[in-house]
């Protein structure tokens, strides 16, 4: 009777400790370093900074989130990644580009760490390396329509970095808009080929002009030639009336705070599963109707619209939000007419 009660009680004792080791404690503090391309005064970038300043706010998981960023990374974006995860203090190491390069060199070394890369020119690689993609079609869309509305030209444009699949999306959905409400319009596109190259970014807003076009969607970050010039221009990432009250009419705004949420959903439950990083090898994205994105009229322009283009608008982007309405996810390169 005796050596049966002990067999119960071993087993029982294998049995919750079995279980305790499957069940790890959960964290209270998560450490992240975002790894950025530019600087976080740039539009991209401070759209990320704005998005993780937002998460941290809101503690999810009740974690207390501390984020420590490298600005100006793309060169050297191995080396950057390997100085954090060699001192073992920070969990995620959030890359806001196409670090993938770099990423797959290190993954297997730091298994432990999870490492994330955002937009086009990566691959999937799985197990620890996470891979997001901001898409902002939706949003640009309904500034498509504002162009096509309120071009008199029917000529409209963008100027654009490089054709990749994370502005084409944009572009792409910009020029749909714009020809749904107004089929006479015309497209141009012009990309210059630099990341951020203000004088190309002029020069190629200035030939958009002389070709006909008062609506531009710019992409380049340059608004110098809208100012001077009185025509209407389109930013992106984040609100830029501010640097060219004149000439924005509207812009996108992208929010992280998806993509970033997450990206902590998954850290903690490997974290509080035991269980290994298992990352998608398809990017990971939301819509709008899941809180990627915004539309951020410029008041100067709104007040003079007629009344009518504003509801169209409104109205589009209610529909888009709740569902209603789709919006072609179109990854190819634009052309001109």
């Amino acid at each position: 009777m005796l050596k049966k009660f002990l067999v119960t009680v071993s087993f029982v004792a294998a049995t919750l400790l079995a279980g305790g080791g499957a069940q790890a404690e959960e964290p209270t503090k998560l450490r992240i370093a975002g790894i950025l391309s530019a600087g976080k005064e740039a539009p991209w970038e401070s759209s990320f900074v704005i998005s993780m300043d937002r998460i941290i706010a809101v503690k999810p998981h009740g974690l207390d989130i501390e984020i420590n960023y490298t600005e100006n990374v793309y060169e050297n974006a191995e080396q950057v990644f390997r100085t954090y995860a060699e001192t073992g203090e920070y969990d995620i190491l959030f890359g806001d580009t196409a670090y993938v390069d770099a990423i797959e060199k290190l993954k297997d070394e730091f298994p432990d760490t999870m490492f994330v890369m955002s937009g086009s020119g990566n691959r999937g690689l799985g197990g620890n390396a996470y891979w997001i993609f901001i898409h902002a079609h939706e949003p640009a869309y309904v500034m498509g329509q504002l162009a096509g509305k309120l071009t008199t030209s029917n000529v409209i444009s963008a100027v654009s970095t490089f054709p990749a699949e994370d502005t084409n999306d944009q572009i792409n959905a910009f020029f749909a808009g714009a020809k749904e409400v107004n089929p006479k319009v015309k497209q141009k596109i012009t990309f210059i080929q630099s990341w951020f190259d203000p004088a190309k970014s002029n020069e190629a807003t200035s030939a958009q002009i002389a070709a006909g076009a008062d609506m531009i969607y710019q992409m380049s970050g340059a608004f110098e030639v809208c100012e001077e010039r009185g025509i209407g221009c389109f930013g992106n990432y984040v609100d830029m009336s501010k640097v060219a009250p004149k000439s924005i009419v509207a812009s996108t705004i992208v929010k992280w705070d998806p993509h970033i949420n997450w990206i902590i959903d998954e850290w903690w439950k490997a974290k509080t599963t035991g269980a290994k990083f298992d990352a998608p090898k398809e990017p990971k994205w939301f819509t709008w109707q899941e809180g990627s994105g915004e539309l951020a009229l410029n008041p100067a322009w709104e007040a003079k619209m007629p009344d009518d283009v504003k509801a169209l608008a409104a109205e589009t982007a209610k529909a888009i939000q709740s569902g209603e309405k789709k919006i072609e996810l179109k990854l190819d390169e634009p052309k001109s007419d």
